[in-house]
């Protein structure tokens, strides 16, 4: 039993280290409140009340100033609210015998994360590809026509069973879109509403003009 008994003797001990250490803090506050109060005193008197010997009011200051800076520094250390924030430890680690047990664990990086492989879809590629050109402005034949397959224009409507007429023909196909002047028509409808129906209802790949 008796490491228990030397722990208990030395946390007293330096209990009783620090209790001295904060009254000479207080007392060292007493004295630098007393020389201010008789300063602060001194000049109350000689400049607000206009005094030619204010020394009642310096008397006065004294004791006042030095009590009042005491009770303030008795404030700070005995309740610890002037004590930097983290401050107790001494390198002594925590006495808790659980301590670190329920510590969040660390996300550390693991090194050479291999990713499971992925087979692609055995796809076969399309025998033809249909190419369609969209139009606009004066190469419009007719409102609503606006893509040409072959040597008609059509409008989507017309076109799509056209495409389907195709791909029972010819088998797998590939719907391939041109723009008439090389760059995208200004209604961008006029290629998404003919690309979703050809991925999604009429199951047909599509190539698209690479962005120059």
């Amino acid at each position: 039993m008796l490491p228990p008994v030397f722990g208990f003797l030395t946390d007293a001990k330096d209990a009783v280290n620090e209790f001295l250490h904060n009254c000479l803090l207080v007392a060292g506050g007493f004295l630098v409140g007393y020389l201010l109060g008789g300063v602060i005193g001194w000049a109350l008197g000689k400049y607000v009340l206009r005094q030619k010997e204010p020394e009642g009011l310096k008397k006065i200051g004294r004791p006042v100033g030095g009590v009042i800076l005491a009770l303030i520094v008795a404030l700070i250390v005995f309740t610890g609210k002037g004590k930097p924030h983290g401050e107790g430890g001494e390198g002594k680690g925590s006495t808790e015998p659980n301590a670190g047990k329920n510590a969040e664990p660390k996300n550390e990086p693991k090194a050479d994360v291999k990713l499971p492989p992925i087979k692609p879809p055995d796809v076969k590629p399309s025998e033809t590809t249909v190419w369609v050109t969209i139009l606009e402005g004066d190469a419009v034949p007719a409102p609503g026509k606006f893509y040409r397959i072959d040597d008609t224009v059509k409008s989507l409507e017309e076109l799509k069973p056209e495409l389907e007429r195709k791909a029972k023909e010819k088998g797998k196909i590939t719907l391939g879109i041109l723009f008439d002047k090389n760059t995208p028509p200004g209604d961008p409808r006029l290629v998404t509403d003919l690309t979703n129906w050809a991925t999604s209802k009429a199951g047909l790949d599509v190539i698209l003009p690479a962005k120059r």
